[in-house]
């Protein structure tokens, strides 16, 4: 074999392996191509599930909202029925603002009035929640009106003797008025306490 033979043979040697080499790598590239489209394929579709999943949840828990607020307007109580008896008082003169008090520890304590008195149909308590401004608000409807009477007298002495702490509140508690009108007591401390009275006696005679 003379010397251009074997360089020939050399040649086509190198080529064939440079063919075998390239077609090595595009198989390669292939291979990678398909491996890696189904994972981006993956990601997208947990996205979009994890977006819908969201969106569900969302959806689940708005009735729950809306019917705790359902709930809660549901529990509002009703109205004292001696209410608008003291609403005619209220709209004489004019007063602080006053909150009913309806807590059986406090009706007794403090005003010495048992809210689970027998003799008692109605209660309707106000008072002014500031201790500077003293100012009370009491109607009973009862049975015995008189025995009632004598409850609120009680309340009004020891708002006299141990309630009244500033001096106008002195003045307030000794000109307070305890009274009956029909089958109602009343006991009114306030500084219209007398013009109150003729109020509270009129829409009792109306009623």
């Amino acid at each position: 074999m003379n010397m251009n033979t074997k360089k020939i043979i050399a040649a086509i040697s190198a080529l064939s392996l440079s063919a075998a080499l390239l077609t090595a790598c595009g198989g390669n590239d292939n291979t990678e191509d398909n491996t890696s489209a189904p994972s981006e394929t993956s990601a997208v579709s947990t996205e979009a599930d994890t977006s819908e999943s969201s969106e569900t949840s969302g959806e689940t828990e708005a009735p729950a909202d809306t019917e705790t607020d359902g709930a809660g307007s549901e529990d509002s109580g009703s109205a004292n029925p001696l209410q608008p008896l003291a609403d005619a008082v209220l709209a004489v003169g004019e007063w602080p603002s006053l909150m009913e008090v309806t807590d059986p520890q406090i009706l007794s304590d403090f005003f010495l009035l048992n809210a689970e008195n027998e003799n008692y149909r109605n209660i309707i308590v106000l008072q002014c929640p500031m201790s500077a401004l003293m100012t009370e608000v009491i109607i009973i409807e009862a049975d015995d009106a008189e025995a009632a009477k004598t409850d609120l007298e009680a309340r009004r002495t020891k708002a006299i003797e141990q309630d009244a702490f500033y001096p106008n509140d002195v003045d307030l508690a000794n000109a307070s008025i305890v009274g009956t009108e029909g089958d109602y007591a009343y006991f009114i401390l306030a500084g219209n306490a007398s013009d109150a009275e003729s109020a509270l006696v009129e829409a009792i005679k109306a009623l």
